[in-house]
């Protein structure tokens, strides 16, 4: 068995502190690597359950950086990547809107959780797909 100092979640530890404190202070700038290494922690090693909150949380300002720019792309997204975008962002809201579990199974679910729609997010927001040049609310505003 790997020792902390190996794990990929120690590696998170460090890694992710910067962009904590940026998303704190307000539009932070999407750090991508950062982002897949806190999901892929949980996705592909498991939260360990003294890691559990920390990459909890973690995931959840990530969650909370990626969805206001993956939404900002939808009114210019094309057919079903619109959809797949829409259908990501109501179950996030809906997740987020949830909160805690009440048990500790309840919890490594919505980690687990969380770190899928944070790579969907992720995914939408570096490949968001042929985008039209104006959204439609853009162009009915200009007919007026």
């Amino acid at each position: 068995m790997a020792n902390a100092s190996s794990s990929g979640t120690a590696m998170i530890r460090a890694s992710t502190a910067p962009c904590r404190a940026a998303c704190s202070d307000g539009p932070a700038e999407v750090d991508a690597d950062t982002i897949r290494q806190t999901y892929e922690a949980v996705l592909w090693t498991g939260a360990p359950g003294d890691e559990q909150e920390q990459l909890g949380d973690l995931l959840v300002g990530h969650v909370q950086l990626l969805l206001p720019e993956v939404s900002e792309y939808v009114p210019r997204m094309r057919g079903a990547q619109q959809s797949t975008a829409l259908h990501v962002i109501t179950r996030t809201r809906h997740l987020l809107e949830d909160g805690p579990g009440a048990s500790p199974q309840e919890e490594t679910s919505r980690i687990w959780n969380l770190a899928t729609q944070c790579r969907a997010l992720l995914t939408l927001y570096l490949h968001p797909g042929p985008l039209n040049e104006r959204a439609v609310g853009d162009l009915d505003e200009r007919r007026s």
